[in-house]
């Protein structure tokens, strides 16, 4: 199974939130969120994460994708009953990004909602899914201990991102 791996020095910059960071609990980030999404009308919204796959559901945030490993904070949480039009199943250890995932993700940003259930770990999961949204679409990761971040899919995101995914070494 071919995978990729991020260089020491991106997995550094990928601590550092890649898009817009919303502080606060779920309860301060998710109405934020929601007036986000009504104004921009993003083309797809994606979520990476369990908290924040959970609470946009609460929420009743329209998501296109949802990516999750049952994990919050390398803790296995409850499942969480997400029903949605297709459910993919993938594996990703901790740490990298498979050719799987990330075929998956292409794959489920066709359907009009989805949801990809990670064997291992969902964290570097949120690369992919800027690279494969449409421009303008929106993806949402948490960042632990302090909100939310909500990446737009502009050219000069994908660039950047791109260009960690160059540095990757595959495996």
């Amino acid at each position: 199974m071919t995978s990729f791996r991020p260089s020491q020095s991106d997995l550094v910059r990928l601590k550092t939130p890649l898009g817009k960071l919303l502080k606060g609990t779920p309860i301060e980030t998710m109405p934020k969120l929601k007036v986000l999404v009504q104004q921009t009308k993003p083309p797809k919204v994606t979520t990476v994460g369990d908290v924040v796959s959970r609470e946009t559901l609460a929420t009743g945030i329209q998501v296109n994708l949802r990516i999750l490993d049952q994990m919050t904070l390398r803790k296995r949480i409850g499942p969480i009953e997400i029903k949605a039009e297709r459910t993919y199943r993938v594996s990703n250890p901790p740490g990298v990004i498979t050719r799987e995932a990330w075929d998956t993700i292409k794959e489920a940003l066709q359907d009009r909602e989805a949801v990809i259930f990670v064997e291992g770990e969902e964290d570097l999961l949120a690369i992919p899914a800027i690279l494969e949204s449409p421009d303008n679409a929106i993806i949402v990761y948490g960042q632990p201990s302090q909100g939310l971040v909500v990446v737009t899919a502009s050219p000069d995101t994908k660039r950047e991102v791109r260009e960690m995914m160059n540095r990757m070494t595959e495996e």
